[in-house]
């Protein structure tokens, strides 16, 4: 398995107070997001995956943070941070990610669609998550620790597609 080093967290702690109920339990085509998401990974060849829910974290950062302790005995080399919130990225860009990391493992590999980035970002393990962010999340630790940034072009628009409230089923 070419990926077996790359383990795939889902930050989806928030009550989800936009959206009605938490994201994670969200449904759309009679699948859970976070069913929707394992099912792209599964295809992708990403075996290992933990979803990141039930924690009472202020946010996004705080949640990987927590998944990744729980994660200490790891041998991963990278972590696709995959946010529930965006349900509908395909199992070609998972895998188009990991392709890059592997060739670039000490890179963040993030997508880019029509020249914007987006999610799922595939960090490596090295990263130190608990340094002080200022307030700037992950972008800001990825900054402070320069850390290479390889956009990766993929035919995907799910990757922009934060789904933040019922609305957003719609589009």
């Amino acid at each position: 398995m070419p990926f077996e080093d790359i383990v795939a967290i889902v930050p989806a702690s928030g009550n989800g107070e936009r959206f009605g109920q938490p994201k994670s339990k969200a449904r759309h085509g009679g699948k859970t997001f976070t069913e929707l998401i394992r099912t792209a990974l599964e295809e992708a060849g990403i075996k290992r995956v933990a979803i990141a829910s039930g924690w009472e974290t202020p946010d996004m950062l705080s949640t990987l943070r927590q998944a990744v302790r729980e994660l200490k005995d790891s041998q991963a080399t990278g972590y696709l941070i995959w946010p529930v919130d965006h349900p509908f990225v395909s199992a070609m860009t998972a895998r188009a990610l990991c392709e890059a990391f592997l060739a670039q493992p000490d890179a963040v590999i993030r997508p880019s669609y029509h020249g914007r980035s987006g999610h799922p970002v595939l960090i490596p393990a090295w990263l130190d998550l608990e340094q002080n962010d200022d307030g700037q999340g992950l972008a800001g630790l990825i900054r402070s620790q320069v850390c290479t940034v390889i956009d990766i072009p993929v035919d995907d628009a799910a990757v922009l597609r934060n789904v933040n409230t019922l609305f957003d089923l719609e589009e």
